[in-house]
């Protein structure tokens, strides 16, 4: 199904961009200032240290405690990949190699990423919500939507609220296959939604910043595209919203950023996806090597 989603996305990119000129386009990757430039390639730095939240507060509901740095490094590997190549395919194995290396068992780690994926949820419950709620947008014919953005947030908001309910009233287990989960405190559930919503926001900044400076494009309307897009990729699980991300984002800013807003949307995922990728495959090859280094000399000494 993701392959299909993925295919008409990007056929119906393709289509889109060849209403845009190469002029429209340079002028879209050449109008962003260089210190606006710099201010993107901070944030996004900026959040995925953030995204380190994420870990601690699953490690925190699985009762376990890890140094910061092991935390930092598994996190960065798991979302730097993982946003790219997919949850399945990436963030999860490397979060059951990483984690079971450092004692996890098996079942903790199925809660930790379920909680993971929650966190991230929440907070875009909560703020996707309240912003398509005072901030509806169309959606183009080709996103096959039963009904409009707004009431996507009245949805949004409602589910929110039904998880914090949950986590003030429901204190017995939920059996869950094998597993018994109880839903987090409600500070935690606090937490949670925090951790994502700012994330999402400091995403979406990096998004308005790399938007052509000669447009006037109110950041509220950015950033609901924004979320429309992220919860549209996330619906269609095509690794990275590949193709998803770009449609929804052209066909919902162009009105106000005009066509030049392709270089932006792709400036963005260069910034967001494929550098921290690019790092994410250097660490991990550089851990690779330096552990096995290190098990090589521990080898030598026992012998």
């Amino acid at each position: 199904m993701a392959a299909i989603l993925f295919g008409l996305a990007v056929r119906l990119l393709i289509r889109e961009s060849q209403n845009i000129t190469w002029l429209e386009f340079k002028t879209g990757l050449l109008g962003v200032p260089p210190v606006y430039l710099g201010i993107a390639f901070f944030l996004v730095a900026l959040n995925y240290g953030l995204l380190t939240g994420y870990d601690l507060l699953a490690l925190r509901y699985v009762c376990r405690s890890l140094p910061l740095r092991r935390v930092a490094l598994v996190s960065f590997l798991g979302y730097s990949l993982g946003n790219n190549l997919g949850t399945l395919l990436a963030a999860t194995p490397i979060r059951f190699r990483f984690y079971a290396r450092w004692g996890l068992s098996p079942s903790q780690i199925v809660v930790l990423i379920t909680m993971l994926g929650l966190t991230f949820w929440s907070g875009l419950w909560v703020l996707g919500g309240a912003v398509l709620v005072a901030v509806p947008v169309e959606l183009p014919e080709e996103v096959p939507l039963p009904f409009g953005t707004r009431t996507l947030g009245a949805i949004l908001l409602c589910l929110a609220a039904a998880y914090l309910t949950v986590c003030f009233v429901w204190r017995k287990p939920l059996p869950i296959g094998k597993l018994r989960l109880r839903p987090p405190e409600p500070g935690l559930m606090a937490a949670q939604a925090s951790v994502a919503a700012i994330d999402l926001l400091i995403s979406a900044t990096t998004l308005y910043l790399v938007m052509p400076a000669d447009t006037l494009v109110p950041f509220s309307l950015v950033l609901a595209a924004f979320l429309v897009a992220i919860a549209v990729s996330l619906i269609t699980q095509v690794p990275g919203g590949l193709g998803v991300l770009e449609v929804i984002l052209l066909t919902l800013l162009r009105d106000s950023a005009g066509d030049s807003v392709l270089a932006s949307v792709l400036i963005f995922r260069l910034l967001y996806f494929v550098l921290p990728l690019f790092f994410g495959m250097l660490v991990l090859v550089g851990h690779e090597i330096y552990g096995g280094a290190v098990e090589a000399r521990l080898a030598r000494e026992e012998d």
